[in-house]
């Protein structure tokens, strides 16, 4: 892992820091493959690309918009993988916009997520940023029957109650509204 990542991914989470009043950052270790570790530093050192960011998108009723991607365990905010001259805030509204269809309008940061990708070896672990913004559909009477799930994601829902099975375990403390 090179200095230069860990510089990237601190001055990322500095940045974020001043230009919001509140930020929550989550950090936890994933484990992979050697191989994915490799990809991971030699991506970043190429390309100069690391993370990803995605939206917690609400509706005018407060249900949230969670997508479960192809070969993953749980569901997630729709979001993506950065692209090399993207920022993290034109991921987000890509990676929706290419996973449901809908255009999102961000409102402000939620979370950082710093994951730690940790390999079977003695290495370091390698930070990967993921950002997540709150939003909103841009056009204001879009629902349910405005989202599809694109390539390589399994299905979506407006999510009135949290899901059982989540992805990561910050999405628990969704505040959804109460339907019953």
């Amino acid at each position: 892992m090179t200095a230069e990542l860990l510089r990237h991914v601190d001055a990322l989470v500095s940045e974020f820091a001043a230009e919001h009043d509140a930020m929550d950052r989550v950090g936890r270790r994933v484990d992979c493959a050697p191989d994915e570790y490799d990809a991971l530093v030699e991506t970043f050192e190429a390309l100069g690309v690391v993370g990803g960011a995605g939206v917690q998108v609400r509706d005018d009723d407060g249900r949230v918009l969670l997508a479960r991607y192809e070969g993953a365990d749980g569901w997630v905010d729709p979001g993506d993988g950065r692209r090399p001259g993207e920022s993290y805030r034109e991921c987000a509204v890509r990676g929706v916009r290419e996973a449901t269809g809908l255009d999102p309008e961000i409102d402000d940061l939620a979370q950082v997520h710093l994951l730690y990708i940790d390999g079977p070896t003695d290495r370091p672990p390698v930070p990967n940023p993921y950002v997540v913004f709150e939003g909103r559909p841009a056009r204001r009477d879009a629902g349910a029957g405005d989202v599809r799930a694109d390539e390589g994601v399994a299905d979506l829902r407006w999510a009135e109650t949290v899901p059982e099975s989540l992805l990561c375990d910050e999405l628990a403390e969704l505040a959804l509204p109460d339907f019953s």
